[in-house]
């Protein structure tokens, strides 16, 4: 998982090109092939419950891969306007920033929610937990390879 953060860190600050955007789905799903198979593996979801689990689950990762594009785009535009930033387009970014987190912990609710209707509150918890510490592992790769601004 480390290996696919560091490459999408890097990736995403000279994202731009058709080819580059090929290179985004390509490394989106690595990720979310990964992530499931992480998922799988840390959670005990009962043979019950695995259908519903896994149909919210692919619910989850629309909605983040929807996030990740979106992060992706505003890293772009960090990159494209680094040594010309204005205060607008500095405003523009960190306004994005901030609405992709809201965004982020919508889905999260929303999530959660889902998940506690079909596993309980607890194991709901439980992955709401192991996704916020891979969203952590990818943040703490991407924010090492943005530069701060100026």
């Amino acid at each position: 998982m480390k290996k696919l953060a560091i490459v999408l860190g890097v990736f995403m600050f000279s994202f731009g090109s058709s080819q580059a955007q090929e290179l985004l789905e390509l490394l989106k799903k690595d990720l979310n092939k990964e992530k499931r198979a992480l998922v799988a593996e840390a959670m005990d979801v009962k043979e019950e419950n695995k259908t519903a689990f896994w149909e919210a689950y692919g619910e989850y990762e629309t909605a983040t891969n929807t996030l990740i594009d979106m992060r992706a785009k505003n890293i772009e535009k960090f990159a494209d306007n680094y040594d010309k930033l204005t205060d607008e387009i500095a405003d523009e970014i960190a306004s994005t920033y901030m609405s992709s987190k809201v965004k982020q912990l919508k889905v999260l609710k929303t999530t959660y929610k889902k998940m506690k209707k079909i596993l309980g509150a607890r194991q709901a918890a439980r992955f709401i937990q192991i996704m916020n510490q891979v969203q952590l592992l990818i943040d703490v790769q991407i924010a090492s390879e943005v530069p701060l601004i100026e």
